[in-house]
């Protein structure tokens, strides 16, 4: 899971000269306290800032790397609340050339926190950045390492006992990870764009691995773990947190990469420095040791194709989730904002995670038309949103939050209802009392003749399908989609799939009468055969404009040897407490002894009932609904191994199946809508 700001080969993506907004605050401000408005409860009164880096020395004798900015040039404090990051993404970069360090100060955010009175810390998870140490993703020991941080931080002078955290995918995960300790400083979190199921969340939706985006997160990985300096991929060093010959530089810290090619790795016996000096060499250890030490994640959960199958060190998807971390946080009580969006690769989880801890925790949830990162995609350019709009959205909505539990503030957001969303081509943000709506009305569009979808079957049959191995659900110039935008690659332009369609099994509805909104968890069941033992399919929900362009609503997919359904609650194991996972979606189990890799053996037909990404969407008076089934989405999914033991959509020996739909009297194929009656929600 790559975090916030992260595209592909680019780290911070805020420009770094803009001025901190500071100022006296007014005699008399006028209060207003709502979603993406807030003034006169807190004021920017700082203009800058001062930052160090130090190394915190974990129970294990490792040290990580931090940095702590404090906001300077205001009212004078000896201490601040905190917002605390803690990542494996670099907590800062630096220049080696010039010695020019890139961190959270040159963002826009980084500096709107910092001039509210905030400090903030980011840290290098172990066998990461400048940390010592090795890292397997997601491994408990990271946990305990966020407890220790956290202790360390409320100890400092700088600090007032009071830290939240803050940051999206890995850092989301981290967040939860941490808060499951229960610790006393640690006062709220806002978890932006994870799953609750971190296998079906990431390396196998729907039980089909996600091949596109470990080939990228792996090569990413890989580089900056190692400190690779590759300034033309936008890949540059870490900091350095120790400037161990004291001469007030950085940059000497790093050592000389002699044969040039973006690596001192090679170049280390004996190491060299730019300045010719010999030193203990932290740096360069903690580089070495992550080199060594490692774990590849892309390269050995390829090979764990079950949720229960055993990592290198023996944990399981069980232990490496934030299912691991549920029990903790019910216990600790903590304050939870739940970030996300309609097009994140992660938008069931967010749901799942809000809605599991919503009895327990004091929890809001909000989701735009984002993808993997509140502010990411085309979509909010599509509905009118500027760029700057978003990000001042995002800033203060996290501001009021942590004013509320991290400097006591009370400013009524508290009070509000617990869920906003954004709901897509109808009247945009809505407050919402719970989730799914009350007021839903599941609705069945019967898959029928004619690849069309009615109200009622007007005959009986069957459609056959012979699947394209070809089919791709990338789009806009960069290629990006749901899944790959977890990398960053989120489309450059709205997902049209047209023309995609024609490699697809379809089925589309008579034009709406009226203006139909779908707010919920789309599910499919479908009665289908296969000439192959076993296959994928990815389905797609679609609005077909009259004018012909059928536009990506939601998505879902499911490998068919997983077609049986258990309790959703046996995705948590462990643990304190007995917890039903909400809300109740399908859920195929996952395990190795719940696959069946001959579903369709003996001409079986079977059912498979499929959710689809849950969505908030109008489909305006004159559109048509759409249902898109492939049997590939490739490559950002491998291909089916069996069918494609190379993995390529042209390989000879693949077995391409020839799969049939049925919908008839004892095999009701259909599309299930969470359809919500045409009245004004609660404001």
């Amino acid at each position: 899971m790559f975090t916030r700001r992260l595209t592909w080969f680019f780290l911070l993506g805020l420009a770094g000269n803009l001025a901190m907004a500071a100022g006296d605050p007014p005699e008399a401000a006028a209060k207003t306290s709502k979603p993406f408005e807030y003034t006169g409860y807190s004021f920017p009164e700082y203009k800058s800032f001062k930052t160090t880096s130090e190394q915190v020395i974990m129970s294990d004798g490792a040290k990580l790397a931090v940095d702590i900015h404090l906001p300077a040039d205001g009212p004078e404090r000896a201490s601040f609340p905190v917002i605390f990051e803690y990542l494996p993404y670099q907590r800062s970069t630096i220049d080696v050339e010039t010695g020019r360090v890139y961190d959270i100060t040159d963002t826009k955010e980084g500096k709107f926190y910092l001039s509210y009175g905030y400090a903030i810390v980011r840290a290098d998870m172990r066998g990461t950045g400048a940390s010592t140490g090795w890292l397997m993703d997601f491994m408990p020991r990271l946990a305990k390492d966020g407890e220790q941080l956290v202790g360390w931080i409320a100890r400092q002078p700088w600090c007032d006992g009071n830290i939240g955290m803050m940051g999206s995918s890995y850092l989301g995960w981290s967040q939860t990870a941490t808060a499951s300790r229960c610790l006393r400083a640690l006062k709220c979190i806002t978890p932006e764009c994870i799953p609750l199921d971190g296998y079906t969340g990431e390396p196998y939706p729907g039980g089909i691995y996600l091949e596109g985006f470990f080939t990228r997160f792996s090569e990413y990985m890989k580089l900056i773990l190692r400190n690779y300096n590759l300034p033309d991929k936008g890949i540059r060093p870490t900091k350095p947190a120790v400037d161990e010959n004291r001469d007030g530089e950085l940059k000497d810290e790093i050592p000389v990469d002699v044969n040039k090619n973006g690596t001192f790795l090679d170049d280390i016996s004996p190491p060299t420095y730019p300045d010719g000096k010999t030193r203990f060499g932290s740096y360069l250890i903690a580089t070495v040791s992550h080199q060594k030490g490692d774990y590849d994640y892309g390269e050995w959960v390829s090979k764990c194709p079950f949720i229960d199958s055993a990592s290198p060190l023996g944990y399981t998807m069980y232990d490496l989730s934030p299912t691991a971390h549920v029990s903790g946080l019910i216990r600790s009580r903590i304050p939870i904002y739940h970030f996300g969006g309609w097009f994140d690769g992660f938008t069931r989880g967010t749901f799942e995670l809000y809605c599991t801890l919503a009895a327990s925790n004091p929890s809001k949830v909000i989701l735009g038309p984002s993808y993997h990162d509140f502010t990411s995609g085309p979509f909010w350019k599509y509905f009118g949103f500027s760029p700057e709009k978003v990000e001042e959205m995002y800033l203060t909505e996290h501001l009021r939050f942590f004013d509320r539990h991290l400097k006591g503030i009370i400013n009524g957001i508290g009070e509000e209802p617990p869920v906003y969303i954004y709901v897509m081509n109808g009247n945009g943000w809505r407050f919402e009392k719970e989730w799914p709506l009350a007021r839903q009305q599941p609705t069945k569009f019967l898959l029928d003749a004619n690849n069309t979808l009615n109200a009622a079957r007007s005959e009986d049959g069957s459609d056959s399908y012979k699947a394209d191995f070809t089919h791709s659900s990338t789009y806009g110039e960069n290629g990006g989609n749901r899944y790959l935008g977890i990398a960053g690659d989120a489309p450059s332009s709205p997902p049209i799939r047209t023309e995609k369609d024609k490699q697809c099994l379809v089925y589309t509805s008579e034009p709406v009468s009226s203006d139909t909104e779908v707010t919920g968890h789309p599910v499919a069941h479908l009665w289908v055969s296969s000439s192959a033992d076993d296959g994928d399919f990815f389905l797609y929900l679609e609005d077909v404009d009259p004018s012909g362009p059928a536009m990506l609503v939601t998505e879902g997919q499911l490998r068919a040897g997983f077609a049986q359904l258990y309790d959703s609650k046996n995705m948590i194991r462990g643990g304190k407490f007995n917890v039903n996972v909400l809300p109740d979606l399908p859920w195929h189990g996952f395990q190795k002894n719940e696959f069946n890799p001959n579903v369709f053996a003996n001409s079986a037909v079977v059912e498979l009932v499929i959710d689809l990404n849950p969505t908030a969407w109008v489909f305006k008076q004159g559109h048509r609904v759409r249902l898109s089934i492939a049997c590939a989405d490739y490559p950002t999914f491998r291909l089916h191994p069996m069918l494609s033991p190379q993995n390529k959509p042209d390989a000879p020996d693949n077995i391409v199946p020839t799969v049939r739909v049925y919908r008839d009297a004892s095999h009701t194929s259909y599309l299930e809508l969470p359809i919500i009656p045409p009245q004004e929600g609660p404001k």
